[in-house]
């Protein structure tokens, strides 16, 4: 085990970064027609603004971002994006919003490889068994506003398959934040 990581880290010319960015907390009062309208609450809002402001901190924020249509997503993306001062080149994906982990992984396959740091902010269950599928059937719970970040020794996002990925960390607002 330990050469591999040796190994792993010795890469990074060649490695890939996946943040998956699960959305703030929503409001389940507010008043919205369908699910994908849902906004989020405030405490939401809070979280995604200070994860957002963390991870510049911390040197990880992304080249490239693909974010569900869903209300909640995009707010989440937008709080945190303003707070860290983020840069990132942002898509939105319809195709995001309650998507399976096969159908997450199509649109990794489909990034340009010059990037090197990608994040999909986007929904449970999805969040987590896109973990248990890339890296070795990791299990985590993963909280609302939430980032994990998971590496791969790969040249291109097409090489980003099942079990060929390492979970580097999961924040949760909890942990960072008290």
């Amino acid at each position: 085990m330990k050469q591999n990581q040796t190994d792993f880290e010795g890469e990074e010319a060649s490695s890939k970064k996946l943040y998956i960015f699960r959305h703030g907390k929503s409001d389940w009062e507010a008043r919205f027609s369908s699910d994908h309208e849902r906004p989020l609450a405030e405490r939401g809002a809070i979280a995604a603004e200070k994860m957002g402001k963390h991870l510049a901190m911390i040197k990880q924020d992304p080249k490239r971002v693909l974010c569900s249509t869903a209300v909640r997503t995009k707010q989440t993306l937008s709080l945190a994006k303003e707070k860290g001062g983020w840069k990132s080149e942002v898509q939105y994906c319809r195709e995001l919003y309650l998507a399976s982990a096969e159908e997450a992984i199509e649109l990794i396959h489909k990034q340009d490889n010059a990037v090197d740091k990608l994040m999909l902010v986007a929904h449970e269950p999805m969040c987590s068994s896109l973990i248990a599928e890339l890296a070795m059937g990791a299990n985590v719970k993963f909280p609302t506003a939430s980032v994990a970040r998971l590496s791969f020794r790969a040249n291109h996002w097409q090489e980003v398959e099942a079990n060929r990925g390492r979970l580097d960390w999961l924040l949760t607002p909890k942990a960072l934040f008290k």
